[in-house]
């Protein structure tokens, strides 16, 4: 993206991604993607997940100097702000996210906006159509040959193979599992588990809305009341419960006997399979839910 600000490069029409840019630029490329009316909102709902999405490159809840050069792209949501500048985005419901650099975005239209049509790149403005990324390649959950953990991980990520292969990069193809924290650690970082603090209703709803949207479900909305803290996570769980079977998923809660939220979102006809996976890989879950 930052190429399309030099007027010798030509941005390539056809998509092209690695690892690592699946998962801290295409949401941005998502966004542009969307007609340039649904762009701020969609920003928007990105930059309140920005943190969780770069814990991966080590982003940390500070902002001290770290002894690597590369510490400014992870603790600033720098391509956020690139989108934002090239292609006109409404950025007043975000821009005073603490990671958000507002003021390039603010130096750059008050004082370069007006004459980048001599220097911006070819393929790319705010009149210019984005093609999204396509979506992630799903496995055939009914005819799967994976097992143990790997199937698990695999009902998990609802047949997402880049997903279920990353997570399995960093826990092992295990018959026990012995770690349950790294387990959902992993889970986490690749966008298939709900992973949150137990008074951080803000983050939980954040996760809850990630894992349906990845599953083409409707966005989630969250009760009215309790307005914060443990009371309404446990409401926004019960309401996520109640809503998901009508929609052909199951939510399954994972207990670490910790202070925090742990749950994944399995197709409703998997979900006896997953229960007894965990129960043979002796991955705790809430009680309620085993029976």
């Amino acid at each position: 993206m930052l190429l399309a600000v030099n007027p010798r490069h030509k941005v390539q029409k056809k998509y092209k991604s690695d690892k690592y840019q699946k998962i801290w630029l295409d949401p941005v490329v998502r966004v542009l993607a969307l007609p340039p009316q649904q762009r701020p909102a969609a920003m928007a709902k990105h930059m309140q997940q920005w943190t969780r999405i770069m814990r991966p490159f080590g982003w940390k809840p500070n902002l001290k100097d770290m002894p690597d050069s590369d510490r400014w792209f992870r603790h600033f949501a720098f391509e956020v702000a690139l989108a934002c500048a090239l292609y006109d985005i409404d950025d007043s419901a975000f821009n005073t996210h603490p990671y958000y650099p507002r003021d390039l975005v603010d130096y750059y239209r008050a004082h370069i906006r007006s004459t980048r049509d001599g220097w911006r790149g070819e393929y790319v403005g705010a009149g210019v159509e984005v093609i999204a990324p396509p979506p992630p390649v799903k496995a055939d959950l009914a005819n799967s040959k994976r097992k143990n953990l790997a199937r698990w991980v695999e009902l998990a990520a609802d047949g997402d193979i880049g997903a279920t292969d990353s997570v399995l990069e960093i826990t092992g193809k295990l018959r026990k599992v012995r770690d349950p924290e790294e387990l959902l650690s992993a889970l986490f970082d690749n966008d298939i588990a709900v992973h949150a603090d137990i008074k951080d209703d803000d983050s939980l709803e954040s996760q809850i809305s990630s894992l349906n949207e990845a599953r083409g479900l409707p966005p989630f909305e969250g009760p009215l009341a309790p307005p914060q803290g443990p009371a309404r996570c446990e409401a926004m769980l019960h309401t996520w419960e109640e809503e998901s079977p009508a929609r052909g998923y199951s939510v399954v809660q994972i207990d670490l006997q910790d202070d925090a939220w742990h749950a994944v979102l399995v197709r409703s006809i998997y979900r006896d399979e997953l229960l007894e996976l965990s129960e043979a890989l002796e991955i705790p879950l809430l009680v309620s839910l085993k029976t």
